[in-house]
């Protein structure tokens, strides 16, 4: 019988302190930052649409320069093409199949720099955003944070995005 109700009491201590964990676990302070809204506000502050478009000028001005010398061969092709000698007509249909070339393949290459350009400055963004969530966290006391997209409800106090934004240095 004594060893009866030393395992009952053993089984309700466990089941007790199982419970405890439980409530200490359920008491943990969870934030959420509305990541999205964090980096249009931060790319707009470090201008990094004016400074990618700055660092690709030349090239689109460049390219710019070529549609104008097609268009301009397209419009003489249109406008004195009959006139033109067979021999003519050939070189700037020639010229025109040179111009398109070198605009696809320029216009290509500067795409997928830009694209390129736009992940790292991205990249950068997203690295001072974690590392302002991760201060203000720690300052805050949050053991969890989220992303404001992944909760369907939340108490607007634990809402961290205006002291992440303003924690990007």
């Amino acid at each position: 019988m004594k060893q009866w109700i030393k395992a009952a009491g053993l089984g309700l201590m466990i089941v007790t302190s199982s419970m405890y964990a439980q409530a200490a676990e359920a008491a943990q302070k969870v934030g959420y930052v509305a990541t999205g809204q964090a980096m249009q506000q931060l790319a707009q502050r470090y201008n990094v649409a004016e400074k990618l478009r700055k660092e690709f000028k030349d090239r689109i001005d460049e390219l710019r320069g070529i549609e104008s010398r097609m268009k301009t061969k397209v419009d003489k092709m249109k406008r004195d093409g009959e006139l033109m000698s067979a021999s003519d007509r050939t070189k700037l249909q020639r010229e025109m199949a040179a111009l398109e070339s070198d605009y696809k393949l320029k216009a290509k290459a500067l795409q997928e720099d830009q694209r390129r350009r736009g992940a790292e400055e991205e990249q950068k963004l997203v690295k001072k955003i974690r590392t302002a969530i991760q201060e203000v966290s720690k300052r805050e006391g949050y053991d969890l944070v989220v992303d404001a997209n992944a909760v369907l409800y939340a108490n607007p106090k634990d809402d961290l995005s205006s002291k992440v934004i303003s924690a990007v240095k």
